[in-house]
């Protein structure tokens, strides 16, 4: 299960309370401090003895700064106020809801059971219907067996699916209730956070004007691509400029946001982010960011520089396509082939100038009019934690939301493939084969995969993984002993070759990192060919 009836997403909330009041503690302490040095300033005012226009200017600056601590001593103290009530909110209704997974859970598999048993005793019907002895004593034949006896079996069997079936009703009827009470303290959550972002959004009156606050929390609320489009869509042209410049890493990363006001967004934080020495490796990830805008119209879908494991990004490319800031346009209007590159272990947003000329090379080779994304969406493994597909999991759920994104904003017909390459493919086959759809993924093409698993994204393990809809196609070669790492591992030791349907197709791998020269990968014949919507170039 990845999403209640509503469409919800049903995974854990996390917050740690101890931290919230401990910020809290901090916050109460923030204003403890800024009070005791205005009271040390109005001291000086009224206080300081003396005569003469040196010491006169001395207490009129004392007063003047006292009075500028006034408006941040209010501020924090809503922050103070905010973080308090948002805490409790978490606490009460995320609390409530984590603890109701287990009853959700529990609840979908006793349906799944009865299912199974109405499956067996239908199948048991069924089978004394065809068998001889039913149908003689049907037809009123004489028998070796008595009628009565008969008669009892008959009713057994029908007893029992009227049994399973009923069974079956109250299970389902069980299930609808779980989630119900699911739904009722997610939501109870979910309007807490929205409140807490609009709050947060009129604590300081000359940071964004409160009508504002209204549209930024039902954006924050949405949850989905196409309820956020209709909240923008909803806006006046003026809001939706005013909101855009007033947060842009919100505005930057939504999915249902149009591109080109997310390209618009990512790049005002790029620009400014370049103005100011971060250090390193954050520097160099700025600069070289830039430089794919300013020389190869790189357009940031997403941005986030200041994640905690190392900046993620997506970066568009597109053939053809100008971004011009005065005039907003939709880049992917009219476009045929949509392609995302997906990196393997040890990707790095800092290395998007090599990834770069693949995307626009692709644009390049592919028949129609393409666009290309190079996606650095999640912290990639390394060679210590590469044989855990717990950083895929994470990078899955990343790439889950952005694929949805791309599939409301794609032309309708246009072809979206997913080229991934070494432990990218763990990620995106568990993003693809997770989702109740294909997330409108036409192809996805392995590129020496480090191995894939079964186990799919949310807690409801037993569905397994469905590529269903989408085609595959795979390429490894036989001394790729990095991809090999891989798929050593228990945790995500499948290769994409061994999956129904999946074509290999040759391909000259040119070097791993320590020189070793890839042989050519051979084609494997298979017994199924599947249908090609559209067979990549």
């Amino acid at each position: 299960m990845t999403a209640s009836p509503k469409g919800y997403p049903f995974e854990s909330i996390d917050y740690d309370v101890g931290q919230m009041n401990t910020l809290h503690g901090h916050l109460e302490d923030a204003i403890d401090e800024v009070e005791t040095m205005q009271l040390v300033l109005r001291n000086l005012t009224d206080n300081l003895e003396g005569h003469g226009q040196a010491l006169d200017r001395v207490k009129s600056m004392a007063n003047d700064v006292a009075a500028q601590f006034t408006p941040p001593t209010a501020r924090i103290r809503r922050i103070k106020g905010v973080v308090l009530r948002y805490g409790q909110a978490v606490e009460a209704h995320g609390g409530k809801a984590n603890q109701l997974m287990a009853d959700v859970t529990a609840a979908q598999t006793a349906l799944d059971s009865a299912h199974t048993e109405v499956v067996l005793a239908e199948t048991e019907l069924s089978t004394w219907t065809r068998s001889d002895d039913y149908r003689s004593w049907s037809a009123g034949e004489e028998t070796a067996t008595s009628s009565s006896t008969l008669l009892s079996r008959d009713d057994r069997f029908r007893e029992a699916v009227t049994t399973a079936q009923g069974t079956r009703d109250r299970a389902a009827e069980d299930l609808a209730d779980a989630w119900t009470a699911w739904e009722k303290e997610f939501e109870a959550w979910d309007d807490a956070y929205a409140r807490a972002v609009a709050s947060l959004a009129r604590v300081d009156g000359g940071y964004v004007s409160t009508a504002d606050a209204p549209s930024l929390a039902a954006l924050a609320d949405a949850h989905s691509p196409e309820e956020v489009a209709a909240i923008w869509d909803s806006m006046s042209e003026a809001e939706r400029a005013r909101i855009a410049a007033s947060y842009p890493e919100f505005i930057g990363n939504l999915e249902g946001i149009p591109y080109e006001y997310r390209i618009a967004a990512n790049v005002a934080v790029l620009e400014e982010a370049s103005k100011t020495s971060w250090g390193e490796p954050l520097d160099t990830t700025i600069n070289r960011l830039m430089a794919e805008y300013l020389e190869n119209d790189g357009l940031p879908v997403s941005l986030n520089l200041w994640d905690k494991n190392q900046p993620t990004a997506a970066v568009l490319y597109v053939d053809g396509y100008v971004f011009d800031p005065a005039n907003l346009t939709d880049p992917l209007s009219g476009i045929d082939n949509l392609n995302i590159l997906i990196g393997g272990m040890m990707s790095e947003a800092n290395q998007i100038a090599d990834w770069s000329q693949s995307a626009r090379d692709l644009n390049v080779v592919t028949n129609g009019t393409s666009a290309t994304i190079a996606w650095f969406g999640y912290d990639t493994p390394n060679f210590a934690t590469v044989a855990s597909s717990e950083q895929a999991r994470i990078g899955a759920e990343q790439l889950t939301n952005a694929l949805r994104g791309l599939d409301f904003a794609a032309p309708s017909g246009a072809t979206t493939t997913v080229v991934a390459h070494s432990y990218g493919t763990t990620t995106a086959f568990l993003a693809v084969g997770s989702a109740e759809d294909n997330l409108g993924v036409d192809n996805i093409i392995s590129l020496g995969s480090a191995g894939l698993t079964d186990r799919p994204l949310g807690d409801d393990e037993g569905q397994g993984v469905d590529y269903a809809g989408t085609e595959i196609f795979t390429t490894r070669a036989s001394n790729d002993w990095v991809s090999l790492l891989g798929r050593m591992s228990p945790d995500h030791g499948i290769d994409p070759d061994s999956l129904d349907g999946s074509v290999t197709f040759s391909s000259d791998g040119g070097y791993l990192p320590d020189g070793t020269y890839l042989d050519k990968t051979p084609v494997t014949e298979r017994t199924r060919k599947p249908t090609y919507r559209s067979a990549p170039s």
